[in-house]
């Protein structure tokens, strides 16, 4: 699980800041309320509309950077300047959001057309990095690259050395992304060989050249030398009074956590970090959510509180990574993209093809003016039909799906239900087995015992009374054993106690029995909970146990319980031989799908952590309902 966050945290924040490179050092520091006050007084001429647009892309995103692309475009069209028509309907794809992607394509789509009519290579070359963009946040980075790799095309072709410089850090970024990093150094190297010698000298641009080859080589398990060049591209942004400051101090933490827990000496960059007046790793984290406008930007915010989860993870404060588990999923709710983003970028290919094909189509038929009108009414029609064939198509497609989701849910409730049968059949059955193991056979061999000791038998000889004392104890060993059967079936604790002793009982029992140490923790105040669920959550960790037993040749077991206010956590963590993941989901077995639904069936949530060699982690999250009460 840790893994894929820190694979998500690498997107979120490469999504963030390859738009701030791009702009560079004049961008940024240009001061955007000196250029909102001067619009007001300019006339409605090419140069405001221009003002217009830098101030949108400054802004980056939101409704202020929104209402100011709008309003260049509505001057762009009033002047009748296509570059300019291109241009702003560049800075709207930018200020829309990726919860917004519907609008972003379309957008996009008609920046391409635009650029493509006016054969503006500077301005298909802004489009394709946008694109390139666009592909990372659905984590494409194949089409990225390709996308990439025609904007620097583009420029090559315009002449743009800058721009060329820049496409070839962000192609670099998208390599070690990719997992090539040899590859990323050398586009690194010619991007950093340029803004070296650009003047104004570009600070921006050479700290994000710097923080990418630190990302190549800590890739390539050079840590010393990605420390160096981690530390030059925070001194370049420093220097720049610019947001992505920030990333840097991020970077340098998150490499000290992945090094400590490779076991590897962080010493070396411990000193390096407070030889520039950072006294821990955790004083950097600290640092980059204290840069200004980090606050306001809540996915890169999110990105450092995975980072410092991880730290907390690894020093053993589980709590405080639990605190800040809670936070990050609030976060990710409130940010989650639309179904008709995710549709329309699923589309993005189909509809750029086709508006080249249109775009083709139209500058043959431009040449000859004498058909002009009968182009037109073609194309009119041509677009008429297609709108109505794709408006079929679609409408054709929804019913589909939804037939098919009627289907699904369908088997799904089946199979909810058979399951639910299932579980229940079992625990009436297991009460029932106990109750008749303890008050019948237990019973019958408590009487037994009682008249076999009662007989008056004089022995003769020796052997009669060890066998006679050997089958005493053989019927003790008969009750003992019933008794434990019967406990395990249904255990007294969880029905008298509550689930926390029947846990308490269940990990001394482990300890005891089996070649590793159980430590039960147990945080919070606790709470009751309804039978159900108890018994539930029971039958889980017994599973898991025995998972444990059978699999994992564990040495060491940490069994965690957290009461928080509206949620109980139960976490268990072993040192064992751990699984691959996805090759143990796709088998038959019922252990982890038994979890997975019991979890389900009382309202929670769960997740499996786990690598060969690795040891395994599972936690399960069980909602506190209003009805329950503290414990006293």
């Amino acid at each position: 699980m840790i893994h894929k966050q820190m694979r998500m945290l690498k997107k979120i924040s490469f999504i963030c800041y390859f738009f701030f490179l791009f702009l560079g050092n004049n961008a940024f520091s240009a001061n955007v309320d000196s250029l909102k006050q001067a619009v007001k007084s300019m006339p409605d001429d090419s140069l405001k509309c221009a003002t217009l647009v830098n101030i949108s892309l400054i802004l980056y995103s939101g409704e202020e950077s929104e209402v100011y692309a709008y309003r260049a475009l509505a001057l762009a069209k009033k002047l009748g300047i296509k570059r300019l028509i291109g241009r702003a309907y560049y800075a709207i794809t930018w200020s829309h959001g990726y919860d917004e992607m519907d609008k972003k394509t379309a957008y996009w789509d008609s920046t391409v057309m635009i650029f493509t009519e006016t054969q503006d290579a500077d301005g298909l070359g802004l489009a394709y990095n946008v694109n390139a963009i666009m592909y990372l946040n659905y984590d494409e980075p194949e089409e990225a690259l390709a996308s990439l790799e025609k904007a620097y095309a583009y420029f090559e072709q315009a002449n743009d050395k800058g721009l060329q410089a820049v496409i070839l850090n962000n192609i670099g970024v998208c390599l070690n992304e990719l997992g090539r990093p040899e590859e990323a150094i050398e586009r690194f190297e010619k991007a950093l060989a340029y803004h070296l010698k650009e003047k104004p000298i570009a600070h921006i641009r050479i700290g994000r050249v710097y923080f990418g080859l630190g990302d190549a080589s800590k890739a390539l398990g050079k840590v010393d030398i990605a420390t160096d060049y981690y530390l030059q591209s925070y001194t370049y942004r420093k220097k720049a009074h610019n947001q992505a400051v920030a990333e840097a101090l991020k970077g340098i933490a998150l490499m000290i956590f992945e090094t400590a827990e490779k076991g590897q000496d962080t010493l070396p960059i411990i000193q390096k970090i407070q030889a520039i007046g950072f006294a821990t790793s955790f004083a950097l984290l600290d640092s980059a959510e204290a840069v200004k406008g980090i606050a306001e930007r809540i996915e890169f915010l999110a990105a450092i509180y995975d980072v410092r989860r991880k730290g907390h993870l690894l020093y053993g404060n589980y709590k405080q990574a639990y605190l800040l588990l809670e936070e990050q999923k609030r976060i990710e709710e409130e940010h989650k993209l639309s179904a008709s983003s995710l549709e329309a970028f699923a589309d993005l290919k189909n509809q750029y093809e086709k508006e080249q094909l249109k775009t083709r189509l139209l500058e043959e038929e431009v040449d000859n003016q004498a058909k002009e009108n009968q182009v037109n009414l073609l194309l009119s029609s041509t677009a008429i039909l297609l709108a109505i064939l794709v408006i079929g198509f679609l409408v054709y497609q929804n019913r589909l799906k939804a037939n098919h989701l009627l289907l699904t849910e369908a088997k799904q409730e089946q199979q909810n239900v058979a399951m639910r049968s299932m579980l229940e059949g079992q625990e009436k059955e297991r009460a029932r087995i106990a109750r008749d193991l303890h008050d019948g056979l237990g019973n019958l061999l408590s009487t037994l015992k009682v008249n076999v000791e009662g007989l008056q038998i004089n022995f003769k000889d020796k052997e009669g009374e060890e066998m006679y004392a050997h089958a005493t104890k053989m019927i003790d060993e008969a009750c003992t054993e019933v008794r434990k059967i019967a406990h395990e079936m249904m255990p007294e604790a969880l029905k008298r106690l509550g689930l926390k002793k029947a846990l308490a009982d269940l990990a001394v029992k482990m300890d005891s029995t089996y070649g590793f140490d159980v430590d039960f923790q147990v945080y919070g105040k606790e709470q009751l909970l309804d039978d159900n669920t108890s018994v539930m959550l029971f039958r889980m960790l017994q599973e898991l146990f025995n998972n444990i037993v059978k699999y994992a040749g564990a040495t060491e077991v940490l069994l965690q319980m957290t009461f928080s206010e509206n949620w109980l956590n139960l976490t268990i963590e072993d040192d064992g031989k751990g699984f691959d993941l996805e090759n143990r989901e796709n088998e038959s077995g019922m252990g982890l799908k038994s979890i997975a639904f019991r979890t389900h069936y009382i309202g929670g949530e769960y997740e499996i952590d786990s690598r060969p060699g690795m040891g395994t982690s599972v936690s399960i999250n069980v909602p506190l309902y209003p009805l329950q009460t503290p414990l006293s």
